[in-house]
């Protein structure tokens, strides 16, 4: 067994981690607020790297593919984000897509090491 030293491991997200107890709930509610809290961090991610526009779409937009290579995961993500909003109840998500599109915010989040 390979002993790591904790400090070495993944930086500790306590937003993340709310993400990840969501996800980990049988409560399908619980799925979508995964989402919608995982694209807050997505929103604050886009701010700290100073893109210009409203929102999260129109900052997706300025980005220049060179330096976001996970921007087709971010946009997928993203535009299910807003169906979950604007559809609300009425918007239909197994545990599998949910948790396919929690997979799509991580690998941005794990480009962008913040978590």
């Amino acid at each position: 067994e390979i002993k790591t030293n904790p400090a070495d491991s993944e930086i500790e997200n306590p937003k993340w981690k709310l993400v990840e107890e969501h996800i980990n709930s049988e409560d399908a509610n619980k799925w979508k607020l995964a989402i919608l809290e995982a694209d807050i961090i997505l929103s604050e991610l886009l701010e700290s790297l100073n893109l210009p526009g409203e929102g999260v779409g129109e900052k997706l937009k300025s980005v220049e593919t060179g330096d976001f290579e996970t921007i087709e995961a971010a946009w997928e993500a993203h535009k299910i984000r807003n169906a979950i909003a604007h559809q609300g109840s009425d918007f239909l998500l197994t545990k599998r897509e949910a948790r396919r599109i929690i997979g799509l915010y991580k690998t941005v989040f794990e480009e962008f090491k913040i978590i």
